[in-house]
């Protein structure tokens, strides 16, 4: 018997042993790309956007499990089912007046709202039922407060079930309680002096002060008495964007949305004394918004697509990958990546473009020290449809390549006639993009009406996709 019972101990140990190793095994992350979808979008540009149609997006778990992307877009609020990015629903919002199609979004148990920088059709907080998901998305109404109509930004403390909101004057925030999610009652606004984005959890609100170039902490658990705890005053910084505060509560990570300006990483475990640790930029020089996840950080980078961050060392924040939402150009300007949500269910994440793009792609974690698989292509050439559309004058052209092959992408009108090459080189495996501008050289229009793309892919075979677009001159 004592023989036996040294076996089993000796037997526990080995194991034990030989477990500790993958207990103490770090990982590391990457994105996967899984598809995207485009929204209608306007072809007339803002500011130095070229292309505007969609802003935000957020994510909600229906009652079965499934996932679904939430997206502000041109026409209003869109419900679209993961991962086959199915659009379940679209409903009309304020569009007045268009240029960037500013809107937000937040979900609260079963409910999404949105709020908007425009007025018109479901003008205010439009409240969203989604119990009846996957059928369709019930519009429950629009919540307005006197001369409260738009706004910027807003949060909600799900630990409370608050709503924090910018206010249309844009120089303060409102609490409004939704204990009954759809009848929601302002309770305070709080004047601050100038407000871009707020954030709040478990009653701490953290505030960007847009031009005062200033972030500020709250106490918020009296709602009609919040105090102030510390603000961060940026020596030479830029616009005060966003704020979002690890999951420990010890570090803030801040952007600028200023050609230069880095997304910066606060000490904030000593509200006396906050101090800036860590720094971060890419290549386009042009941070968005930042969401923090555990020791990753997810930042929609503009341009430089969307960014997925190692904050492990605060002090030495390391890129662990980027997928380029926007390969059209790396400019500094606010083209491609303008929201990346990244707590789904099943470790989706998705990127808003303001192009009206919405592309899906996959957390995948592997171990340190390894290395990780190829991201798997598709099996076949994928010509995907030509965005916006109808456009006047220009438009995107998206394809991707499962392989490297000689390309030619060609526009004709309805007559067979060859209006443009495109393309005609040799293109590596990945996503391409690339722009029609429907006038000539010479700056003459092509004439208004149906045109046809067609892209030949000669890689191990030849392979010829032919799509259909509307110039609208």
């Amino acid at each position: 018997m004592k023989k036996s019972r040294q076996f089993r101990q000796l037997v526990l140990l080995i194991n034990i042993l030989w477990i500790l190793p993958i207990w103490g095994q770090s990982s590391s992350f990457r994105f996967d790309y899984v598809g995207h979808i485009n929204f209608p979008a306007s072809a007339a540009g803002c500011g130095s956007a070229d292309t505007t149609g969609g802003t935000d997006v957020w994510g909600y778990v229906g009652l079965d499990g499934t996932d679904y992307a939430l997206m502000g877009v041109m026409d209003g609020f869109a419900a679209v089912r993961i991962p086959d990015l199915t659009v379940i629903d679209v409903i009309p919002g304020p569009q007045t007046p268009g240029c960037y199609w500013h809107r937000d979004i937040k979900t609260y148990g079963h409910y999404a709202y949105m709020i908007s920088q425009m007025i018109g059709t479901n003008e205010g907080l439009m409240i969203f039922d989604l119990s009846t998901l996957p059928d369709s998305v019930r519009y429950v109404g629009s919540y307005v407060n006197g001369a409260e109509i738009t706004s910027h930004n807003l949060s909600i403390d799900t630990t409370s079930g608050f709503a924090y909101v910018t206010n249309s004057a844009r120089n303060g925030i409102r609490f409004i309680d939704l204990a009954d999610p759809e009848n929601p009652q302002d309770v305070y606004n709080l004047i601050i002096g100038f407000v871009h984005d707020v954030y709040t959890h478990n009653d701490t609100m953290y505030v960007s002060e847009g031009s005062l170039r200033t972030f500020s902490i709250w106490d918020v658990a009296d709602k009609t008495s919040p105090q102030l705890i510390s603000r961060i005053n940026v020596s030479g910084g830029g616009y005060a964007h966003n704020a979002w505060p690890t999951d420990d509560g010890k570090y803030l990570l801040t952007t600028e949305e200023t050609v230069g300006k880095t997304v910066k990483i606060w000490d904030i475990q000593d509200m006396g004394n906050i101090n800036k640790v860590g720094d971060y930029l890419g290549s386009n020089n042009l941070a968005h918004n930042v969401h923090t996840m555990g020791d990753l950080a997810i930042i929609s980078h503009y341009a430089y697509g969307v960014v997925l961050l190692d904050i492990s060392d605060p002090a030495f924040p390391e890129e662990l990958d980027h997928y380029d939402t926007y390969p059209l150009n790396n400019a500094g300007g606010f083209y491609g990546n303008w929201g990346a949500y990244p707590y789904t269910n099943n470790g989706y994440v998705y990127a808003s473009d303001v192009s009206g793009k919405l592309t899906l792609l996959k957390l995948v974690e592997f171990p340190v020290g390894t290395e990780p698989q190829e991201t798997v292509l598709p099996d076949k050439l994928t010509l995907f449809q030509n965005y916006p559309n109808p456009f006047n004058p220009e438009t995107t052209i998206e394809y991707q390549l499962p392989e490297n092959a000689a390309v030619q992408l060609k526009i004709y009108n309805v007559a067979g006639q060859q209006v443009r090459t495109l393309v005609n080189s040799v293109m590596p495996s990945g996503m391409h993009a690339v722009r029609w501008d429907g006038r000539l050289d010479s700056g003459e229009k092509v004439p208004s009406g149906t045109y046809f793309y067609k892209l030949t892919a000669a890689g191990k075979q030849q392979i010829e996709v032919v799509k259909k677009m509307i110039l609208l001159q």
